[in-house]
């Protein structure tokens, strides 16, 4: 099932992105001329933003409207940080190296 269009995943989307830019909920009120109270419904998932409105913010904080919309995906930063370091020009050896290390440490830890 989708999150799209779900009024929770909104909420927290919005509240994050306010948050990351240290935006108040005043501040962003009056730089979106939107009531107060209409952007507080929409931040406790009371209601959902029309789609002008959801462009609007998302012009606002700079993102895709797909950004607002839906689930944020947990990534794994460590992982990614490894996965960029191998690449093609990395000798087959040196990737089992690195995998071996990998599962040691899992193993010392349980």
């Amino acid at each position: 099932m989708s999150d799209l269009g779900n009024k929770d995943v909104m909420a927290q989307n919005i509240k994050r992105l306010m948050d990351q830019r240290g935006i108040t909920r005043r501040k962003m009120a009056s730089d979106l001329d939107i009531s107060y109270t209409t952007l507080s419904m929409w931040l406790q998932a009371n209601s959902y933003p029309r789609i002008d409105k959801i462009e609007k913010m998302a012009n606002y904080f700079g993102v895709q409207k797909s950004e607002l919309v839906e689930a944020k995906h947990n990534t794994n930063e460590a992982a990614e940080t490894v996965a960029a370091h191998i690449d093609e020009d990395t000798p087959v050896q040196e990737r089992e190296q690195i995998i071996n290390f990998i599962e040691n440490l899992k193993k010392a830890r349980k």
